[in-house]
């Protein structure tokens, strides 16, 4: 199989790289202090991996949004993407904005249909929908704790997704795969810091 060669990195990228890593750590520690505690009536959940985005390597080209969404539904669009890349191109910094896995997902507990339509997988952790039951009610949406939501819902066909790590895919999740510039990692749930 070929592999692609990582460019050097010079000075300046190294450190603003490690810039970007000490940034990334201290936000993690402050969304740890506001990931919700299971409430007594909820019942305790696998955790799951996470998709880290690296800001300083990251290009904005948007790759990985649209082999989310040929894995996914078989044809390119933004709005087919559980993944969105955040661009300010002024100060050419850009976001990556997708599902966090959350170790107590308000989403998964909110929803009508538990284990029916909002799932959790059982050998991943992976929270994710299961199309062909969701009723497109949009709580999920409506409780994700982040701005903007990390749920994105389809109104035409009537379900809600978000990103569930390419579950069923072998070779882990596309975006990571794809990425032309080696700004994402798929961090596995035992090492992650939340």
């Amino acid at each position: 199989m070929f592999q692609k060669e990582k460019p050097k990195d010079n000075e300046r990228r190294r450190f603003l790289k490690g810039v970007g890593v000490t940034i990334a750590a201290g936000a993690m520690a402050a969304l740890a202090a506001c990931v919700p505690k299971v409430r007594k009536d909820q019942k305790a959940v696998l955790a799951a991996g996470v998709i880290s985005h690296d800001p300083s390597e990251c290009a904005g080209c948007g790759v990985c949004g649209l082999m989310c969404s040929l894995y996914h539904f078989g044809e390119q669009g933004w709005s087919l993407s559980a993944s969105e890349v955040v661009r300010d191109p002024f100060e050419a910094n850009y976001a990556f904005n997708v599902c966090q896995q959350c170790a107590s997902p308000s989403c998964y507990f909110v929803c009508p249909l538990p284990d029916v339509a909002r799932c959790i997988d059982e050998k991943t952790g992976a929270r994710y929908v299961n199309a062909e039951k969701c009723i497109g009610c949009g709580k999920c949406r409506e409780a994700c704790p982040f701005k903007p939501t990390r749920v994105k819902q389809l109104t035409e066909r009537k379900f809600a997704f978000n990103c569930d790590l390419c579950r069923n895919r072998e070779q882990g999740p596309i975006c990571v795969e794809y990425c032309t510039m080696w700004a994402l990692t798929y961090v596995p749930a035992e090492r992650r810091m939340v």
